[in-house]
This record gives structure tokens, sequence and C-alpha cells, in this order.
């Protein structure tokens, strides 16, 4: 009879250790999101409405980094952090001293976040739709993919601006 209730005891306590691992687990998981946001969000912000790419890039890039934009990089999916900075230099160079981005909302699961924004360039360049996605591992951006394209104008205000498109926000359309 004792040797039961120790059985059903143990079962009882290896249920409970397994329970809260799996809420502890998770709770890393949504914690570990929350942070590659937050990191995605200030090297965006930094590169593209601050324009300091070199800090953007000590604070936030991993050794290794690969860009897969063949506009920023010449061999696109190579791991050269250095061209990818130079690259995004140049990119920042060539846009107009007032040219910013405004977050529209992000997306996140583990290491992948995407954010989804609209690029103010100049009115020569117009407005752009962008959607970008990062990698990350152990807090720092190791990978970048991109997908721009000119915003479409309705009535003279540009689709996806105005009061949902809040720096930072993740907000419904």
């Amino acid at each position: 009879m004792h040797h039961r209730v120790l059985i059903r005891a143990f079962a009882l306590c290896s249920t409970i250790v397994a329970a809260s691992g799996c809420a502890t687990s998770a709770l890393l998981e949504q914690e570990l999101t929350k942070t590659n946001t937050q990191t995605v969000l200030a090297f965006e912000e930094t590169v593209y409405n601050k324009h300091e790419v070199q800090q953007a890039f000590e604070h936030y890039i991993a050794p290794g980094f690969v860009e897969h934009d063949a506009r920023l990089v010449a061999h696109p999916g190579s791991a050269d952090g250095a061209a990818a900075e130079r690259g995004y230099r140049a990119l920042i160079a060539h846009e107009a001293p007032d040219a910013h981005r405004v977050f529209t909302r992000t997306i996140a699961q583990g290491q992948l976040v995407a954010t989804q924004s609209l690029w103010d360039r100049d009115s020569r360049t117009g407005h752009a739709a962008v959607v970008d996605i990062y990698r990350l591992r152990e807090g720092r951006i190791v990978e970048h993919w991109d997908v721009i394209e000119a915003a479409a104008e309705r009535g003279g205000a540009v689709r996806g601006s105005g009061e949902n498109a809040i720096p930072g926000a993740s907000l419904p359309p």
C-alpha cells in the first residue's frame, strides 16, 4: 500500500513539474520573441530614421551577417557584414535627409521578426511599402530579406499612413 502511495505521489509531482516546465518554456519563447522584435525595431529606427548605419551595425548585427537584398550587396546570401554595412550606408546617403520610415506592424515568432513599414523618401522617389524579414540568434540580427514596392496612393493619401502608422506599433490594418 505504501508503495502505491509513493508511486502516485511521484506521478503527481512529475506531472506538475512537466506542466510548469511547459509554461516556463512558453514564457521564455514569448520573452525571446518580444526581445527580438525590440532589437529589429531599434535597428530599423537607427538606420532609416536616425540615419546612423555604423551604430546600427555595431549594436544589432552579428558577425557573419547575411544580406539577401541584391541592391545592398554584390553577392546576396553571402556572409559579408562589412559589404552589407557599405550597402546600407550607400542607400542612406542617396536618400533625402528627412527620409524616414513609419512602422505599421510587426509579426514575430521566435528567431524570426517581420516588419511592415511605409518609407517616406522624397517627392522625387515617393513612398515605398516595405516588408523586412529578419532572423536573429542570441539577440543579434544574422540574416535579412526584404520586399519593397511603390506605395499605392488613394485620394492623395498614401495607403497605410495615418492614425495606425505609429512607430514601433503592431496594429491591425
